[in-house]
């Protein structure tokens, strides 16, 4: 299978990589790091029976009772001018609510390289085989082993940048490739220029519409540059291309009554123009533009979005700092008239001789068109969180976060949009915000680890996830029990 010859090839490449180069090998320090996770994964999820719009979704659909076992392999190689590290992790998994057995599979590499002292190029990728959304992001949520082999604090575990939680475990494969060169021109002048590919395959070959994300291949093209005038004034521009290639899973045409053979692919353009008033070591005043525009090649409508901010940074004290600002917005769609709104974000953050709090706020337009679902597009969300960490001994520390998030999908698609016309006549429609789905999501986590015998570190892990949506799919409850038991041990240096 495609999934398995990619693997492969990454694996191979990276041994290449590795011995293949005279340099590689000289002047270096090599580690190899060896790891073993014994755990258990407990998932229950529970679908609000009074949503409506749709057939009903299956009562265990997203449950899971996994005992896994996962031998890992991380080396990394340290040069002068250059690094590179390979990290790779089968997980066997037994589940006892279906009495199946899986391999996942998650390898990230990465490398960088100092072409000359002011020159850097890095390349990264990160390869997942899995049934869970939440791995989506990142096949490892930590760094490894740490220097004095501590317990580490982890982040909990948080929800998927882009892609759903909707459809519970669907087994998939995603590989993301990033390439960069930055080039430092001056103190606090860089530019750069990037490229990044990402891909979503159903691991599946079952083609039946609705039982697997929606494909695609993701490619993106940016370029950054940031600028110190003088030690008052500091600007950056960001400017991205992104390319979405969409395949045809039947979902749209049979579930969502969209219109047979509409191409789902798209392009966006994505800007932001900043310049920083530094009036003292405790004192920034941003100010920022964000363009953000897609174009849809089916019939859907193409929408763009401004954004205008102006901030404060402060420092308190080396402790303690706050970041807040806002200002307006303005969003259009073609055949709709545009709306006003707003933007604005709040964060403040405070560390402890053992501990940190931070707390943040955000409201503003998000693009996201790469879901695995079709419930994509722009969309107006707010999002409050508190996270925090504190280290009760030397052997153990614990985590925890709150958060919420409301959001309204601004032109949606298929049955979003008739879920969210709610018997009105489309005709109506005059303004881009005339019809809109909305939900709202919260969610809690906290992690508690325990390390003992220099080696071992035991983790307990609980995160819960509530939404609620007008549709099924869109509302439930989620509870998630983790129990890990992990060893790790610096097997080589040189």
């Amino acid at each position: 299978m495609l999934n398995r010859r990619l693997l492969r090839f990454a694996l191979i490449s990276s041994v290449v990589v590795t011995v293949g180069f005279p340099d590689i090998g000289a002047a270096r320090q090599t580690i190899v790091i060896g790891s073993l996770v014994l755990g258990y994964d407990y998932w229950e999820r529970t679908y609000d029976e009074a949503g409506e719009g749709e057939a009903t979704v299956a009562d265990d659909a997203g449950d899971a009772r996994m005992w896994t076992a996962s031998p890992e392999i991380e080396l990394q190689s340290l040069g002068i001018h250059d690094s590179l590290s390979l990290r790779y992790a089968p997980v066997f998994r037994y589940d006892d609510l279906f009495y199946t057995t899986e391999v996942d599979h998650y390898l990230a590499v990465a490398g960088e390289r100092f072409v000359t002292k002011e020159w850097k190029i890095s390349l990264s990728d990160n390869f997942v085989l899995s049934d869970d959304p939440a791995r989506y992001g990142t096949p490892f949520g930590s760094a490894g082993l740490t220097e004095d082999e501590d317990a580490a604090v982890q982040p909990v575990e948080e929800a998927p940048d882009e892609i759903t939680q909707d459809f519970g475990r669907r087994r998939y494969w995603t590989n993301n490739l990033l390439v960069e060169s930055e080039y430092a021109y001056g103190k606090d002048r860089d530019a750069g220029l990037g490229y990044s590919n990402r891909v979503l395959r159903n691991e599946s070959d079952d083609s039946r519409p609705g039982v697997g994300y929606v494909e695609y291949d993701r490619h993106e093209f940016f370029g950054l540059l940031a600028h110190r005038f003088n030690p008052s004034w500091h600007s950056d521009v960001e400017l991205r291309y992104i390319k979405g290639l969409f395949e045809d899973s039947g979902e749209s045409e049979a579930l969502e009554g969209s219109s047979l053979g509409a191409s789902e692919d798209l392009e966006e353009y994505q800007a932001v123009l900043g310049l920083d008033h530094i009036r003292n070591v405790n004192n920034t005043f941003p100010f920022r533009y964000r363009f953000g525009q897609t174009d849809y090649e089916g019939i859907r409508r193409d929408i763009w979005v401004h954004e205008l901010s102006a901030g404060w940074d402060y420092a308190f004290d080396e402790r303690t700092r706050m970041e807040l600002g806002g200002g307006p917005s303005y969003i259009d769609a073609d055949e709709l008239d545009g709306e006003w709104g707003f933007n604005a974000y709040f964060k403040v953050n405070r560390a402890f001789q053992h501990g940190n709090i931070g707390a943040s706020a955000n409201k503003g337009y998000s693009s996201r068109n790469f879901t695995g679902s079709t419930d994509t597009g722009l969309r107006d969300m707010t999002d409050v969180r508190v996270d925090m960490t504190y280290q009760f001994s030397r052997d153990v520390s614990s985590t925890l976060f709150l958060a919420y998030r409301y959001e309204d999908i601004i032109d949606p698609q298929g049955i979003y949009y008739q879920e969210a016309l709610d018997g009105r006549d489309p005709g109506t429609e005059q303004d881009v915000g005339d019809v809109t789905y909305s939900r709202e999501s919260y969610s809690a986590g906290a992690s508690l680890d325990y390390g003992f015998l220099r080696w071992f570190v035991a983790t307990l892990r609980y995160v819960y996830y509530q939404q609620d949506g007008d549709l099924v799919r869109d509302s439930y409850d989620d509870h998630r029990v983790m129990v890990l038991v992990s060893a790790s041990k610096e097997l080589w240096r040189k």
